[in-house]
């Protein structure tokens, strides 16, 4: 299964459904494929973002970073999301061993006092503006890595994995509802592989509460 593909589907055949909800806001098939292209045309064309770079997410389970995974994943980037407080506090180390380019975070959550070797921006400096730029060199290779799986060891040294599309979806064992609620982390394994990704390929509303 190409999830670009069933998602482009969704936005073409049921553009008024809703895919994700949230207390920020509604988003439907047709909105999050929308922002996903957006999001694709400003990660590369205005932030320079290539294939192999890593991109950090700092928040808790915001939908938009759904869209920032999708089109990472489009221009062959990498996600290191970083939603458990233990690598949330660790993130200048993080940040500095994985070489990260970027760093988008919750609106309400800034790094104002933060000293690091990577841009900082607000997630909603994503998608709440139209990007000028067009993006080029769109592979959408669902089987290239694209989410960097963190965690710290007793040394507090980093470890990480990498996931594909591909992989993550083969592990998806759940068949959703026509809604299914998210809490806590959205790219937890137990959440994103068997929750997130099914609901989405299969035109369902993720709730995220």
């Amino acid at each position: 299964m190409n999830l670009f593909i069933q998602l482009r589907r969704h936005a073409q055949n049921q553009p008024e459904t809703i895919a994700a909800s949230s207390r920020f806001r509604m988003m439907t098939y047709r909105k999050l494929w929308s922002r996903v292209e957006r999001a694709t045309a400003r990660l590369q064309g205005e932030w320079g973002v290539k294939s192999g770079d890593t991109v950090a997410y700092r928040g808790q389970a915001h939908p938009d970073a759904l869209v920032l995974y999708l089109a990472l994943a489009r221009c062959g980037a990498r996600l290191a999301a970083l939603e458990q407080p233990a690598l949330q506090s660790e993130i200048d180390a993080i940040v500095r061993e994985l070489d990260v380019k970027i760093i988008l975070h919750d609106d309400h959550a800034p790094l104002d006092d933060a000293d690091l070797p990577a841009a900082i921006m607000p997630l909603s400096a994503l998608i709440m503006t139209r990007c000028p730029y067009q993006p080029s060199d769109i592979s959408e290779d669902p089987g290239c890595p694209s989410l960097l799986v963190i965690r710290l060891a007793a040394d507090r040294r980093i470890q990480t994995s990498f996931a594909s599309l591909d992989q993550l979806t083969r592990q998806s064992v759940v068949v959703p509802d026509r809604s299914r609620q998210i809490g806590g982390s959205l790219f937890d394994g137990s959440v994103f592989s068997a929750v997130v990704l099914p609901a989405l390929a299969s035109g369902a509303t993720l709730i995220f509460r």
